[in-house]
Order: structure tokens, then sequence, then C-alpha cells
């Protein structure tokens, strides 16, 4: 019975704890993503304005290589949100045009922005550098023509600290459910292993005495007392006629 006992137990603990640390990763993930997409929410606002304005310039007629009031523009927006460390503006060929970076100016982009903005469904799309987010919007002409890219780089950093904080938190409470688990699951499973083991007792007994004939063991009131009288009144059915048999074989003798 003890040997029971330690198996079930850990097999409780062992149960609790995987889901404990699945709950602890999923609220990690979800965190983070959660965090991330909240601070490229907060730049496309930025995005968005840029966006504007150069679609209003492109509705007057102007080319898309002659916005010569975008650089400016781009300048101010980066300067609202300390998070923007950038802003550019490419071609179709990854080619930086206007930039808040004069030396990008001519440069071309990571190749994988330029993919990503084309396998984008929407005219939003998000890339990434080895120390900064992207977020970026397909600009569009009158005619929903793709005429360029816009790309504003942002902070990793931000988001990376965000979701540490998240992580030592959540660790903390992992921590804390992994010692009660520990501390309540073992008691809680002996009071209801005490009990199976009673009444397994309790069956053997009565099958013993059944099958020496000896005295019937009194009902105590476990969860197998009424099996128990089930198979009680069986084996005396079946002992009562194995008797008239016999009597039958005798007098036939």
């Amino acid at each position: 019975m003890g040997t029971i006992r330690v198996r079930f137990i850990t097999v409780a603990l062992v149960v609790s704890f995987f889901a404990v640390g699945m709950a602890a990763f999923l609220n990690y993930f979800k965190y983070k993503s959660t965090i991330g997409g909240i601070v490229k929410s907060r730049v496309l606002v930025v995005g968005r304005s840029i966006e504007n304005s150069v679609q209003a310039s492109l509705a007057l007629g102007m080319q898309f290589t002659e916005l010569t009031t975008l650089p400016a523009q781009m300048e101010r927006e980066k300067a609202s949100d300390r998070l923007i460390r950038g802003i550019d503006v490419f071609d179709d060929t990854g080619q930086i045009i206007y930039s808040t970076e004069a030396e990008r100016v001519g440069q071309r982009v990571n190749r994988a922005w330029t993919e990503a903005a084309a396998r984008a469904k929407s005219t939003e799309w998000t890339g990434e550098a080895p120390e900064e987010y992207v977020a970026g919007i397909s600009l569009k002409n009158n005619f929903d023509l793709t005429v360029g890219y816009l790309a504003l780089r942002y902070a990793r950093d931000y988001v990376d600290r965000a979701a540490a904080s998240a992580a030592r938190a959540i660790t903390f409470a992992a921590l804390g459910a992994f010692a009660g688990i520990a501390l309540i699951a073992p008691l809680a499973l002996i009071v209801v292993i005490r009990r199976f083991e009673h009444d397994l007792r309790t069956l053997e007994s009565a099958a013993s005495h059944l099958e020496d004939r000896g005295p019937v063991a009194a009902p105590t009131g476990g969860g197998f007392d009424i099996a128990i009288g089930h198979l009680q009144a069986s084996l005396r059915d079946a002992n009562g006629s194995l008797d008239e048999l016999r009597a039958k074989l005798d007098a036939a003798a």
C-alpha cells in the first residue's frame, strides 16, 4: 500500500508541476506578444501621419521622389516619440529615398524588409534589425498603387525590458504555485488514498471470509459495501446450487 501511495503522489506532483510550468510559459509569451503589439501600434500612429502627408502631396500631382517637405516632417514625427530611433522611406527596390539620418539616403534596406512588405496582406508590415524592431506602412497613391514603403525603426530593448520584468513576476508566481502544490497535494492525496486503501482491505477481508466459508464481515460503510453484498449473495447462491447438485448425485448413486 505504501508503494501505491508514493506513486499516486509522485504522478500528481509531476502533472501539477507540468501544468503550472506550461501556464507560466504561455503567459510569458502572450505578454511579450501583447506588449510588442501595443508598442507597434503606438509607433504606427506616427507613421499614419506621415502616410497621410505623402498621399496628400501625391494627390496634388507631385512625384514621389520630389516630396521636399517630407524629410522635415519625418524629423518632427521622430522627435514626438522617444521610442523611434529613425524613419526611412524607400522604393520597391529597397533604396532609401528619404531618411531622418542623412547618411542612409541612397543605401538599401535589409532585403527582409522588402520581402515582408511584399508579403503583407494589408498596408502594415513588420521587420527586425539586430537592435531594433521595424514597423512599416506601404505607401499608395490615389490609384491604390504602391509607390514606396515607410519604415519606422524603434528600440528593441524597451520591449525586451518589459518582457523580462513580466518574466520575473511570472516566475515568482509559478514558484509560489509549485510550493503550494508540493505542500497541499500530498496531504489531500493521503486522505483520499487512505479511504481507497481501507476499501481495498475490506474487500480483501470479505473475499477471504467467503473462500473459507467462515463468518461474513459486517458492512463498514465503505464504498464497496454494495459490491461486497452482491458478491456474497452470488457466492451463497452458487454454493447452494452446488449442495443441491451433490445431494441429487448422492441419491442417484
